[in-house]
């Protein structure tokens, strides 16, 4: 798949990388696709805050409806990667981890060679108190050939997290 086109729907990510990993926001505007909507960028790096067994905050009805209806969108469009990672960026909100890594999962199916995507498995892994599986998806974004220094780092930062 030609970079271009993937940027289309890698971008989106983005907006889950705003509640797992900030510093993924940086990701530029100009690579997200005109239908969602970037996150707003953050400043400083930030280090993981994320724990194991985390919960999030409970979702509002407006987020929760949206949930619902990405889930019916995924239902349709199973292999549409823009639309799973609107899903997964919803389901971090609504507090459904497993529906965010199901998801995100997929998306390596139809593309294996994503950092993005694997560091935003890690740290959902590692929110789940799933050590091992955090630790391999952590290490496969630190180690792409493709990855950003800002998705080394914070593979990085959550590695030495998840290593305690």
């Amino acid at each position: 798949m030609a970079w271009g086109c993937r940027a289309l729907w890698t971008a989106p990510l983005a907006a889950v990388a705003m509640t797992c990993a900030p510093a993924l926001a940086q990701t530029p505007a100009s690579k997200a696709p005109k239908s969602l909507a970037m996150p707003a960028t953050t400043g400083t790096p930030v280090t993981p805050q994320a724990s194991p067994g985390q919960k999030p905050a409970e979702a509002t009805p407006a987020e929760r409806a949206a949930y619902d209806k990405a889930f019916q969108a995924t239902l349709e469009k199973p292999s549409d990667p823009e639309t799973l990672a609107r899903f997964a960026d919803l389901a971090v909100k609504v507090g459904d981890i497993e529906g965010a890594i199901s998801a995100l999962e997929r998306l390596l199916l139809i593309d294996a060679n994503q950092p993005e995507v694997k560091l935003e498995l890690g740290v959902l892994y590692y929110r789940l108190g799933s050590k091992e599986a955090a630790l391999t998806y952590l290490e496969g974004a630190r180690s792409s050939p493709e990855a950003s220094p800002q998705v080394r780092d914070r593979a990085e930062e959550f590695l030495k997290a998840a290593r305690r």
